[in-house]
Order: structure tokens, then C-alpha cells, then sequence
């Protein structure tokens, strides 16, 4: 698994890495602004849905398709992945045209503080971006068949190249077209997320076929579990809509701010927390199916040191760095001094919640390894109320800041149920042998976020861009030498692994 792992995190890495140029090339072409607000409101729309359902739609259909593997049914396993992605793609098709059809309506409800003009853009640019949940779906449906078979480098570039494609749509015709060439770009680049997967399925013995045999047990019981899990897939992106639906009636640009600053805080996540839930999701499933109970405690709690080893110190990194970080990636063009601070101020309080969002990540795969689909969709219930309640409070007290720390906080409720709830399920888990080696990792990010604390004061200050670059690298290079020398002394295995695997590739 670790190895995979490995593959999977350079993948998104380079794919994070990408949508960070991305951001950037949009902010410098259109900064914070009204029209970015737009874009993001009306980017939202559809990528929620099709992240939500997709994600959805690949969580049920793996642990079906491993149990199938398992047991040498190739051919059974095929007629079900046809008939759920083939019903996947009609459902999504009908939802295109709804959605196209009531755009104004759900831009409204979105935005109620938005203006008749920034509503008018953003029903537009929803239009022309709502196709791309029937491509972004049916990918993420793609990338669960290929990751049940181990196939994890094709589907972990498929972002990627949607980040490249809107990268070159910005600097082409952005000038030219406004930002309704960047919607243009947008759809386009999900197209091709779906498309370069497809050559990945000649190599497998699951064959798809143009069926929907909608009354096989399985499909039936692929569709009754959809809802749950959309709805536990979704508590993320419903909290970052509830971020809009507050900061419309703020300043011009605070949906931008909050908006990057998410996206910054999700680089680590993305990388290292998906790649290590994409790698143990099949391996958990696996153990499941085989009801080996020790074997399935130990694959989670090992996810969980390896996913920790990273995020731990990417938190309190974030945390020190964060303006510096954001003038860096952003302060350009039309995105402003002021800009930065908004999204510098957000980025502090969504960095706390780092480390409960990828043990979200794990936790709600292991639930989906055992069949369980109820218990993350009830605890994501109370998150999404605990986040409202938690945002009506902080708003008037920290203005936009209070929307990310409401998140964080509803974040800690998810996950700290969610871990209780697990305890009661899986028999003989050696859950407390978590706390010594989280607790080194915790205790070396302190360390490092200490020493990087003393450089940026030392070195801080405004700098051209290019100081800027050098002192944030060499600070980062320094974190980096100081949690790693940590990690050695502390003695932590997660950390000895690594090293093995490096010398052996």
C-alpha cells in the first residue's frame, strides 16, 4: 500500500501544484473581485454536485467491484460497473438540464447578497460550466474501477490535466473572451479528465458494456446507497457553501479570499490525505470482505500515522507561513495587499482543521469498507448543523474569519464521532496504540513550527517577488530538515518506512 501511496501523493502533488499556478494565473488576469466572486459562486454549482456524486458513486461501486475480485466473479462484477456508471451518466444528464434550466433560481439562493449585475454574470457562467458534472462524474466513476484493480498513476493525473487546460485558457483567451473564457476552459478541461482514463480500462479484465440491468441486487443496492453517502461526501462542500451564502452580503472579493485560502489549505490535504485514503480504501475493503478484523484495525491505524506524518507539520507550517505564503502565490496584478490579508486571515483558522478533515478522509472509507453507509451520513447531519450554529456565532465577532473557523470546529465534531463510533465496530482495534506515535508527530511539528517561527522573524518583512520565493523555500527547506531530523530522533516508524522505500527506488 505505501507504495502506491507514494505514487498517488507525487500525482496529486503535481496536480495541487498545478491548480495552485492556476489560481494564481486567475487572480493576476482577474484579481478579488466582483467577477471572480461570480466565478466562484457559479464554479461551485456544478463542481459540488459532480464532486459530491462522483465521489459518491466511487465509494459505493469499489467496495462492490473488490468484493467481486475477491471472489474470482469477473464477469458479474463487469454487468454491475456498467450498469451503475451507465446510470450514472443518465442521472447526471437529467440533472445537466435541470440545473441549466433553473440556473437563476439556484444562483439566488446561492448569493443572496449579490447584485442584479454579479447575478446575471454568475447565471451565465453556471450555464456554461453546469454541463461538466457528467464528465467530471463519469470520471470520478473511472477512477473508482481503476483504483479497485490498483490502478492509481492514471486517474491520480486526470486533475491535473484539467488544471493545465484552464491554466492555457486563462493566458489565451482571457484577455480576449473575460472570464467567460474561463468558464469555457473550466468545461473543457473536465472533458478531458474523462477522457484520458479511458485507455486505462483496455488493460483490465473487467470489460464495461453499453447495460443497465437496473433490477440486479447489487445496482439496487448501489442506488438505495447513494443517498447516505452523498450527503456524508458532501458535508465539506455544503460548509464551503455555506461560507458563500454568508460572505455574499460582505465585502467584494471575501468569497475569493475564502476561496483560496481553502484551496491553499487543501494542497496538503489533497496530496497527502487523498493519496493515502485512495491507496487503503481498496486495501480496507479487502480485509473487510475478508473479515479479517486485526488486519483491517491495523490498515487504518497505520493510514492514519502515515496521512499524520505529513499533515501535522503542513498545519502548523500553514499557520506561521500563511501570509507570506498567500503574497507569494497571489499578490499580483488586481490581487492586492489587501486581498492578501483577507486570505491570509482565513487561511489561519482552516489550517486547524487540517488534521481532522484527512482523518475524515480515512474514517469515512473504513465505515464504507464495512458496508456502513448511515453512521457518516448522521454524524455528517450534526456537522452541518454544528457549522451553522458555529458560523452565526463567530460571524458578527470575527467577521469572514469566523466562516473557516466555524469549519474547523464542525470538522473536529465530525471526526471525533465518527473515531468513537469505529471503536464499538471493529473487534480487537488497537485504537490506543495511535496516541504515542501522533503525539511525536505533533510534538516535532511544535519543534519545527517553532525554529520557523524565529526565521520569518528574522528574515520577514516585504520583499520583491523573488525574495519573497527564496525566503519562503528556505524556510520551508528548513521546516522541512528540522521535522525530518525529529521524525529520526523521535524514532517514529512511519518515518523509517519512507526512508526504506526511497533507497529501494
Amino acid at each position: 500500500m505505501l507504495r502506491a501511496t507514494v505514487v498517488v501523493l507525487l500525482l496529486n502533488m503535481l496536480s495541487r501544484l498545478l491548480g495552485l499556478v492556476r489560481d494564481a494565473v486567475i487572480v493576476w488576469q482577474f484579481g478579488a473581485g466582483s467577477v471572480t466572486d461570480a466565478y466562484m459562486v457559479a464554479y461551485q454549482l456544478p463542481y459540488a454536485l459532480q464532486a459530491v456524486l462522483g465521489m459518491s458513486f466511487v465509494t459505493v461501486i469499489v467496495p462492490v467491484l473488490t468484493g467481486y475480485l475477491v471472489r474470482g466473479e469477473q464477469e458479474e462484477g463487469s454487468l454491475v460497473a456498467s450498469s451503475v456508471i451507465n446510470g450514472t451518466g443518465l442521472v447526471l444528464t437529467l440533472i445537466t438540464l435541470v440545473g441549466l434550466a433553473v440556473a437563476p433560481g439556484l444562483v439566488r439562493v446561492m448569493a443572496p447578497g449579490f447584485g442584479p449585475g454579479e447575478l446575471e454574470l454568475t447565471t451565465r457562467l453556471t450555464r456554461i460550466m453546469f454541463p461538466s458534472i457528467i464528465f467530471m462524474g463519469l470520471g470520478l466513476m473511472l477512477t473508482g474501477v481503476l483504483n479497485t484493480h490498483k490502478r492509481f498513476a492514471l486517474p491520480a493525473f486526470a486533475p491535473a490535466l484539467v488544471n493545465i487546460v484552464v491554466i492555457l485558457a486563462v493566458v489565451l483567451f482571457g484577455a480576449r473572451y473575460g472570464v467567460q473564457g474561463l468558464a469555457v476552459g473550466t468545461l473543457t478541461g473536465f472533458v478531458g479528465f474523462l477522457l484520458i482514463q479511458l485507455p486505462g480500462l483496455r488493460k483490465l479484465d473487467l470489460r464495461l458494456k453499453w447495460v443497465l440491468d437496473s433490477r440486479h441486487p447489487q445496482v439496487k443496492a448501489a442506488v438505495w446507497a447513494i443517498l447516505p453517502v452523498t450527503f456524508a461526501t458532501g458535508v465539506n462542500q455544503i460548509a464551503l457553501a455555506m461560507n458563500r451564502f454568508f460572505a455574499s452580503g460582505l465585502a467584494p472579493g471575501t468569497i475569493t479570499a475564502l476561496d483560496y485560502a481553502n484551496r491553499v489549505m487543501n494542497l496538503p490535504l489533497g496530496v497527502f490525505a487523498a493519496a493515502v485514503a485512495t491507496a487503503a480504501f481498496p486495501a480496507m475493503a479487502e480485509k473487510a470482505a475478508a473479515k479479517d478484523w486485526a488486519g483491517f484495525g491495523e490498515n487504518f491505524n497505520s493510514s492514519l500515522r502515515l496521512a499524520s506524518l505529513t499533515i501535522l507539520p503542513a498545519t502548523v507550517g500553514l499557520i506561521v507561513l500563511r501570509e507570506p505564503v498567500v503574497r507569494l502565490l497571489f499578490e499580483r496584478g488586481n490581487f492586492g495587499a489587501g486581498a492578501t490579508e483577507m486570505t491570509a486571515g482565513a487561511l489561519l483558522y482552516f489550517a486547524l482543521g487540517l488534521w481532522f478533515l484527512s482523518a475524515i478522509y480515512l474514517l469515512t472509507r473504513a465505515y464504507y469498507s464495512l458496508g456502513d453507509l448511515k453512521t457518516p451520513a448522521l454524524v455528517g447531519a450534526v456537522a452541518v448543523a454544528g457549522n451553522a450554529v458555529f458560523s452565526l456565532a463567530l460571524l458578527p465577532i470575527l467577521g469572514h474569519n469566523g466562516l473557516p473557523l466555524a469549519n474547523t470546529l464542525a470538522a473536529g465534531v465530525n471526526a471525533g464521532l465518527l473515531f468513537y463510533l469505529l471503536r464499538r465496530r471493529i473487534p480487537h482495534w488497537r485504537y490506543r496504540s495511535l496516541g504515542m506515535p501522533l503525539g511525536k508527530m505533533l510534538g516535532a511539528s511544535l519543534v519545527m513550527g517553532a525554529v520557523v517561527y524565529l526565521g520569518l522573524r528574522l528574515l520577514g518583512g516585504s520583499h520583491s517577488f523573488i525574495m519573497e520565493s527564496v525566503v519562503v523555500l528556505a524556510l520551508v527547506a528548513l521546516g522541512a530538515g528540522v521535522y525530518g531530523l525529529a521524525v529520526i530522533l523521535f524514532k517514529l516508524e512511519e518515518g523509517k518506512k519512507l526512508l526504506r522505500l526511497r533507497k529501494e527506488t
